[in-house]
């Protein structure tokens, strides 16, 4: 006798997207951890089978009831933020896809497409948002292109038919078209012209829509290119408020140059968002992302920054602890100097003479006459490197693209610059293709079978 088949099978995609809907309720109504991280690892092992995509208008009429209730709470939650679809890699963290779950749990942003920027502040790398009327990111690494499309196909039957006659030019279709100006300039990777846009966009409205992530972040590389242009650019990123602050933050991150760091330093320091940007990278794995968040933080001068300083005052890293140090000390005020005293039997004598010379210090005296102190000092140890490097691959910028060609290119005389090498290419592969797929091809030929066979493995 034959084994024994069931008449119906469920495809991967509603599989997926039931237990994603699961997690979604979980969190919603506060189940136990225990049962929340169940259903973080069985999307984890789903993950392994393949990337997905989940869509706002997904059905299966044969699937059991509670799948079809799954699905009713996949199209709310994400008709609530306006999405029209969510990609998912098959690279995806458990930590990602409970970010991602806890982000739609939340309340909708009032300002059109910020949940995109919001994923990308958590470090939400392996998802892609479909937002309707903005253009999504870049097709994340372990993840099948998806085009727009596609999504539409499967929302045609539910769109409002297309009138058949011409009716006359409203005010959303002027934001549509301008937001599409907009994304051509990203497109085309013309910074100038992304600033020029955006200067000319009067209307509040208008601005916040047409102003996504990819093109602040295109405006800060035009403010890198053209220092002369820094007032302009500075006030478009100003009036972009907090997706501006997270921009210049961004690029700060990824910037290898010394002159560079210093430059995005002094404009993120300078903006009225970047305390709440910083506040939310105080809890960042990367010692040097938590270093900057702390020193932007100092910067504010804000009292309400000092509870976020006082626990990075307890940091594994000394260099952390340092810059924290120096933030209260910028702060000032008994609070502030309250939490010094905690530190001065710190392991590390840097961190304890920093702290003696605040809380000792003549009130006529000036110990923070540098004020870069730690965010600007050269870096040029191998961890910091690779830790750059690893950056880059996150930010799909021509910018960054040549400058990890450069390194994975550049002549090898020690070790580490062999490992740096490698990271590099690691980093064209993980973030940058296929527009890198020309410089992996040339490392083919390398004089390194080391560097060629690894190329030859990234192009797969």
């Amino acid at each position: 006798m034959g084994a024994y088949l069931p008449e119906y099978f469920l495809s991967f995609e509603i599989v997926y997207a039931a237990a994603f809907a699961m997690l979604v309720s979980q969190l919603r109504d506060k189940a136990a951890m225990a049962d929340v991280l169940t259903s973080v690892q069985r999307l984890c092992a789903l993950a392994r089978v393949g990337s997905v995509t989940l869509r706002a208008d997904m059905t299966d009429a044969g699937a059991p009831a509670s799948v079809q209730e799954a699905l009713d709470i996949l199209r709310q939650t994400l008709g609530v933020h306006d999405l029209e679809a969510i990609d998912i890699s098959a690279t995806v963290t458990d930590a990602e896809l409970i970010k991602l779950a806890g982000i739609l749990v939340g309340p909708p942003s009032s300002v059109h497409g910020s949940i995109i920027d919001t994923a990308d502040a958590l470090s939400v790398w392996n998802v892609r948002l479909h937002v309707r009327g903005v253009s999504p990111r870049p097709t994340p690494p372990g993840m099948h292109a998806v085009a727009p499309d596609v999504i539409a196909s499967h929302q045609a039957v539910v769109r409002d038919p297309v009138p058949s006659t011409p009716s006359p030019i409203k005010p959303a279709e002027v934001v549509r078209d301008m937001r599409r100006e907009v994304a051509d300039a990203v497109v085309q990777a013309d910074a100038a012209e992304v600033v020029r846009l955006l200067e000319s966009i009067e209307e509040p409205p208008r601005f916040a829509q047409a102003a996504s992530m990819e093109a602040l972040v295109l405006a800060v590389e035009h403010l890198v290119d053209v220092p002369d242009d820094y007032d302009r650019v500075h006030a478009v990123l100003r009036r972009a408020g907090a997706v501006g602050a997270r921009a210049l933050f961004r690029q700060l991150m990824a910037s290898t140059e010394t002159a560079e760091r210093r430059l995005l330093y002094d404009a993120s320091a300078a903006h009225p968002a970047i305390a709440d940007v910083a506040r939310a990278h105080v809890g960042h794995p990367t010692w040097y992302v938590v270093r900057n968040a702390a020193g932007l933080l100092g910067e504010s001068g804000s009292p309400q920054a000092i509870p976020d300083l006082s626990k990075l005052l307890r940091h594994d890293d000394q260099r952390v602890r340092a810059a924290a140090v120096v933030a209260l000390g910028r702060i000032g005020g008994p609070a502030a100097m309250a939490r010094l005293e905690s530190v001065l039997t710190d392991p590390s004598s840097d961190v304890r003479n920093r702290a003696l010379a605040l809380v000792f210090a003549s009130p006529e005296s000036d110990p923070l006459a540098d004020r870069m102190l730690m965010a600007l000092e050269e870096e040029s140890t191998l961890e910091f490197q690779l830790e750059m490097i690893h950056a880059l691959a996150h930010v799909p910028t021509t910018r960054a693209r040549n400058r990890l060609v450069s390194l994975s290119t550049m002549e090898a005389i020690t070790a580490d610059d062999f490992q740096l090498r490698l990271a590099a290419m690691a980093a064209l592969a993980a973030g940058h293709r296929p527009a890198a797929d020309a410089a992996l091809y040339r490392l083919l030929d390398d004089p390194s079978p080391t560097i060629a066979e690894r190329a030859a493995a990234l192009l797969g």
